[in-house]
C-alpha cells in the first residue's frame, strides 16, 4: 500500500509506553522545536498556567499525563515544557483557524479541510496508533496530544474538530485533552454527559460519525455545551450554530462565515467522491476566505462505503490523495 512519507505507526501497551514511542521517534524534530522556543515572560507566564493546568488533567485524565511524560522521555526533553507546548492556542484568547467539515450521502461520505498557520505544515502528519484494544488513524500535530484534527477510531466512530472562540473561559482541563478523550469514544451520547461534568478551560466544536452514517454535533465554551443530532448534508466552520450558543460567539473575523456560505450552497445530499474533492478545493473566495486557501496543510475524504480515508498533506503535495484502510472495518 502506497503511503506518505510522514505516516507512522506505533503499537504500544499502555499510553506510556505510546508516549516514549513518539518521543524517540520524534526527539529531532521536538528537540529542535524546543530549542526555537524563546524563553522570555511569557513563556514564564505560559509555563505557570500550564502547571494549573496539568493539575486539574491529572485528576480527570491521568493516562495522557502518562503520555506525555513518556513522550518526554523518549525526546530527552523537558516534561512541563512539553506539556506547555502541547497545550497549542489555550493560552491565546484567538486562533485565527480556517477548518471546514462537511458530511453528505447519509453520513457515508466525509470532508474536512485543516487550516492552520503556514509554519505548523511540517508538524503535522498521518499517525496510526494503537494502544490497547483502541487503533486510531488521524491527522495529526506531532507536539500534541492528537485527536485534535480529523480522527477514526477502531470502535467504529469518526471526529473532525474545528475550533471556536467564546466569551467565557475558566481554569481547566484544556481542550485538546477534551478532544483527545473524545476522538477514542465508544458511546457519543455517555461520552457527552462525561464533558459535561468536566471543568472545561476552553470548547472545541466535535462532529462526530459512527461508521453508520450516524451523526452527532457538539459545540461548548468553558460552561456550557450542546449536543445535536443535525439533518444531513451538514457544514460546520469555526462559529457557534446551535441557538443557545450563538450569544457566547466571539469570533469577529469574516472567513467561517463565508466558507460555511460556499460549502452549505455547494453540497448535496448525494455526492460523487470527486464532486466532494471539489468542494475541498473550492478557491473561488481568494486565498483568505475560500474553503481552500492559504492555511489549509492538510484534506481527508473519508468514504465509509468504500472503508477508505483519502488524505492530502501540502507537504507531501506532490503525492496528491493518498488512501489508507479505516481501522476497525
Amino acid at each position: 500500500m502506497q503511503s506518505h512519507v510522514n505516516f507512522y505507526a506505533f503499537r504500544a501497551h499502555n499510553n506510556h509506553d505510546l508516549g516514549v514511542q513518539l518521543g524517540v521517534h520524534f526527539r529531532s524534530a521536538l528537540q529542535t522545536r524546543m530549542g526555537s522556543i524563546v524563553r522570555d515572560s511569557a513563556w514564564a507566564l505560559k509555563l505557570k498556567r500550564a502547571q494549573e493546568y496539568l493539575t486539574i488533567t491529572t485528576d480527570y485524565f491521568p493516562q495522557y499525563v502518562r503520555e506525555i511524560e513518556g513522550y518526554a522521555e523518549g525526546a530527552e526533553v523537558d516534561f512541563l515544557e512539553l506539556w506547555t507546548l502541547s497545550l497549542e492556542d489555550e493560552f491565546s484568547y484567538y486562533r485565527d483557524e480556517h477548518c471546514t467539515s462537511v458530511i453528505t450521502n447519509g453520513g457515508k461520505l466525509i470532508s474536512h479541510n485543516e487550516d492552520w498557520a503556514s509554519d505548523a505544515a511540517d508538524q503535522i502528519c498521518v499517525l496510526q496508533k494503537t494502544v490497547g484494544d483502541l487503533t486510531t488513524l488521524e491527522l495529526n500535530y506531532w507536539s500534541s496530544l492528537g485527536g485534535n484534527s480529523a480522527s477514526i477510531n477502531s470502535h467504529g466512530y469518526i471526529q473532525l474538530i474545528n475550533t471556536l472562540t467564546h466569551t467565557d473561559w475558566q481554569m481547566g482541563v484544556p481542550r485538546n485533552v477534551i478532544a483527545r478523550f473524545m476522538s477514542e469514544t465508544r458511546d457519543p451520547v455517555k461520552d457527552f454527559e462525561k464533558l459535561r461534568a468536566i471543568r472545561r478551560a476552553t470548547g472545541y466544536n466535535h462532529n462526530i460519525i459512527d461508521f453508520n452514517g450516524n451523526i452527532w454535533n457538539i459545540e461548548a465554551t468553558s460552561r456550557q455545551c450542546m449536543l445535536l443530532q443535525p439533518e444531513i448534508p451538514f457544514v460546520h466552520t469555526n462559529h457557534y450554530l446551535s441557538e443557545q450558543l450563538k450569544p457566547y460567539e466571539a469570533e469577529t473575523g469574516q472567513t467561517t462565515f463565508k466558507r460555511y456560505e460556499v460549502a452549505t450552497r455547494r453540497v448535496k445530499p448525494h455526492m460523487s467522491k470527486q464532486e466532494l474533492f471539489a468542494l475541498t478545493s473550492d478557491d473561488s473566495q481568494g486565498p483568505d476566505l475560500s474553503i481552500f486557501n492559504e492555511r489549509t496543510i492538510a484534506r481527508i475524504i473519508i468514504d465509509l462505503e468504500r472503508k477508505i480515508a483519502s488524505i492530502w498533506l501540502i507537504r507531501e503535495s506532490e503525492r496528491g490523495w493518498v488512501e489508507y484502510p479505516l481501522p476497525g472495518m
